[in-house]
């Protein structure tokens, strides 16, 4: 942007809405040489002549008046721009950025962004879905506020509040076998089975406990292909190119072509899933982080401590 273009459109602007070189330049504060010496730059820079002096004052030339209603738009829009400026100096309006795993799209992220439109209307909320790895290096950075990802414990400078508690679904095509029986599956049921699996680069946590689960009830789980996100889990697994374990958020989502079942571990119970936690970087506190963390206590109600470490 060339500021001194602007200012002097400002300049501009003030002579033709007074209809006088001298008027204008006490309302710019100004004496009127410089003023006029703007006006002839800006005129030598644009290629026409914007004023002409009658016996009374200055009026606008016929271009001079062509550009008037740009002059006036764009000194609107530095006005907002000032004042903006000067909220975020005021610690007033700050955006928020959020990075948001797949499965916290609709559980989690809704109520949150609701939430902190209520509670900060004048502030922009930017949302980026990332994975889990992702979002915790975007935090590290500086890029989000917070994040919604799949994270166990503490990792400093990042920390996590759990936003309850999660465990693993079935998810298999309809008309697989396995849906004629009854209840609960139990998780051994799937030993052999083609599992659709998630690369665990993405999400180390997730992964781990999904694999410790499937060993406790006696069996290696083999991944027949890994895909990007849970939502290519579903896909995939509605057009028969395997199943997949994912956490029970994924099940309302009702995805056409596609069986949800309950799972238990080798004691009859759910087999837990890390869940969706809020994590921020409390070396970078900021006016949005605070008040989104406010937001979310409200929104979420509390759940057992994670481990630091």
């Amino acid at each position: 942007m060339d500021f001194r273009l602007l200012r002097r459109l400002g300049h501009f602007l003030a002579v033709a809405e007074e209809g006088h070189f001298g008027r204008a330049a006490a309302r710019l504060g100004l004496s009127q040489p410089p003023l006029t010496a703007q006006i002839q730059a800006l005129e030598a820079e644009l290629g026409v002549r914007l004023l002409e002096r009658t016996r009374k004052g200055a009026r606008p030339t016929r271009e001079g008046e062509a550009l008037l209603p740009l002059a006036r738009r764009l000194a609107r829009d530095a006005g907002t721009l000032e004042a903006l400026a000067r909220a975020l100096r005021e610690g007033r309006g700050a955006p928020v950025a959020i990075a948001c795993v797949t499965s916290g799209l609709f559980d989690h992220l809704p109520p949150l962004v609701r939430a902190l439109r209520e509670a900060l209307p004048d502030s922009a909320i930017a949302v980026r879905e990332m994975d889990s790895v992702d979002a915790q290096e975007a935090l590290r950075r500086g890029e989000v506020d917070l994040a919604l990802l799949r994270l166990d414990r503490d990792r400093p400078p990042l920390r996590v509040r759990p936003l309850g508690e999660d465990h693993l679904v079935a998810a298999l095509p309809e008309g697989h076998a396995l849906l004629a029986q009854p209840g609960a599956l139990p998780l051994s049921a799937l030993a052999g089975a083609p599992l659709l699996t998630l690369p665990r680069s993405i999400s180390p946590a997730y992964f781990d406990g999904l694999v410790a689960a499937c060993r406790a009830a006696g069996f290696e789980p083999q991944g027949v292909r890994e895909v990007g996100s849970a939502m290519a889990q579903l896909g995939f697994v509605a057009s028969g190119l395997g199943i997949a374990l994912v956490s029970s958020g994924m099940a309302r989502i009702h995805p056409p072509g596609v069986a949800f079942r309950a799972v238990q571990g080798p004691g009859g119970a759910p087999v837990q899933a890390v869940a969706v936690a809020l994590a921020w970087n409390e070396e970078r506190p900021s006016e949005a982080a605070a008040a989104a963390l406010a937001v979310a206590q409200r929104v979420f109600p509390p759940a057992a401590t994670l481990p630091s470490g």
